[in-house]
C-alpha cells in the first residue's frame, strides 16, 4: 500500500514513525520545505514532493505519486496561517477540498499523538 503523508514537520514526523511500524506500507512525503523536522531527526531521508500541497495542485501531486490513501499531518502553522483570525477554519476547508479527489484522504488531528 502507498500512502502519501503530507506533512513532515512535528505532527507529520510522528505519523510518518507510526506508519513505518507497519509492513507493507511504502511512504510518500510531500512537505513545503526539503528539510523538515522528520529530516532533521532522521526519520526519513529527503521528502519525496516538495510542494505546499493545495487543492489547486493536489492532482498533480496525486498523478506523480499514486497513493491508495493520503494522511493529511498538518497544523494550522504548517499552512502559514497561524496568527490569522479564521486560521483553523482556512485549514479546515482546504482539508474539505482536498478529499473531494479520488483517493481516500485522512486528516490527522494533532490531539491524537499528543503536543509536538
Amino acid at each position: 500500500m502507498r500512502v502519501l503523508v503530507i506533512g513532515a514537520e512535528r505532527l507529520g514526523a510522528k505519523v510518518i514513525g507510526q506508519l513505518s511500524k507497519i509492513d507493507g506500507v511504502e511512504i510518500l512525503v510531500a512537505e513545503r520545505r526539503e528539510r523538515p523536522v522528520a529530516v532533521e531527526e532522521g526519520i526519513i531521508e529527503k521528502v519525496d514532493v516538495v510542494a505546499h500541497v493545495t487543492a489547486m495542485n493536489f492532482e498533480d501531486i496525486l498523478e506523480k505519486t499514486a497513493p491508495d490513501l493520503v494522511v493529511l499531518a498538518r497544523t494550522v502553522q504548517d499552512w502559514d496561517k497561524a496568527e490569522t483570525p479564521m486560521g483553523s477554519e482556512y485549514v479546515a476547508g482546504m482539508e474539505r477540498e482536498l478529499t473531494k479527489f479520488d483517493v481516500a484522504v485522512l486528516p490527522v488531528d494533532s490531539r491524537v499523538l499528543g503536543p509536538h
